[in-house]
């Protein structure tokens, strides 16, 4: 238990330093920071921090919009991971119509009535809080394990385009499913060193077919934050916004859950593997004013 509640503090305080970060600092293709300091990489790769706990930041945009879905993007991705074209077909159309504000009956969606014949909850007809919410809708329900392999590329922003620049490989794999595993690893490599600045010059350097249609080479105020600590036996993962003009804070936490902490090296090649830490970038620091001479004496 002593070692449960120092895993909490030391998370607690990761999460802090973290968000203290994000509010004070501009927002980049990839990343978070100054230009004239070390960068908050916002892709998904874990930062040790100085607590003891580690932090890990996505941005939404680099993952499947569940809000707004993509069928260009999404149909490859789901027959990729095992589902037949009609299964694909059907899944997208029952999200679309959970989270439109209508209760009109898509082809191959399902609305109230289909949830009430199946004993489900019906559709809230709102914005997804959560990925989890895939569990409460027909044939997501039904299909568990391909539901489980595509949660962790799904976000929650409220947009469809795509940031090439902070999708995990999988992710661009999965929606481009015709591009070499040799333009994948070439792309990797140069995003990592310079993150593209848009379609064009992405296509121009690897050849991959990416479109301003579906992509947008800028990171959003969208980010899935996980955090963790020796001690806890899973991480927290809290999905936020960034609202600067919050009236509790420059930013809002609308879902919080717990996730396995990631411990096998990745599967992609020439992809640092989960389990690497890198140190969290130390802020610039403050510049001292010079003081103001006195006023003189009347």
């Amino acid at each position: 238990m002593q070692d449960y509640a120092e895993g909490r503090r030391a998370a607690a305080s990761a999460l802090a330093t973290t968000m203290y970060w994000l509010s004070t600092r501009p927002l980049g293709y990839a990343q978070s920071g100054f230009v004239d300091e070390a960068v908050l990489m916002l892709d998904g790769r874990r930062y040790e921090v100085e607590s003891g706990g580690w932090a890990s930041i996505v941005d939404d945009r680099g993952l499947f919009s569940l809000n707004v879905p993509d069928r260009d993007t999404m149909l490859p991705a789901l027959t990729s991971l095992g589902a037949s074209f009609d299964q694909a077909s059907r899944m997208i159309a029952v999200l679309e119509d959970y989270v439109d504000p209508d209760s009109l009956r898509r082809v191959n969606g399902a609305e109230r009535d289909d949830y009430r014949e199946l004993g489900l909850t019906p559709p809230r007809n709102q914005w997804l809080l959560t990925t989890d919410e895939l569990a409460r809708m027909p044939v997501w329900r039904d299909m568990r394990e391909l539901r489980e392999r595509f949660q962790p590329f799904a976000g929650l922003r409220r947009e469809k385009v795509l940031n090439p620049n902070t999708a995990p490989l999988d992710v661009l794999r999965l929606a481009w499913p015709r591009v070499a595993e040799s333009q994948w690893l070439l792309f990797d490599d140069m995003r990592r060193r310079m993150p593209f600045a848009n379609a064009d010059a992405a296509r121009a350097a690897t050849g991959i077919p990416f479109d301003d249609e579906h992509t947008l080479f800028h990171a959003s105020g969208s980010l899935r934050v996980t955090v963790g600590a020796p001690g806890m036996p899973q991480a927290l993962e809290y999905n936020l916004w960034l609202v600067p003009d919050g009236e509790r804070a420059p930013w809002l936490i609308h879902a919080v859950g717990m996730r396995s902490t990631p411990t096998a090296p990745a599967a992609n090649k020439g992809h640092p593997s989960p389990s690497v830490l890198e140190h969290f970038p130390n802020p610039t620091p403050n510049l001292i004013r010079p003081s103001e001479p006195a006023p003189e004496a009347p």
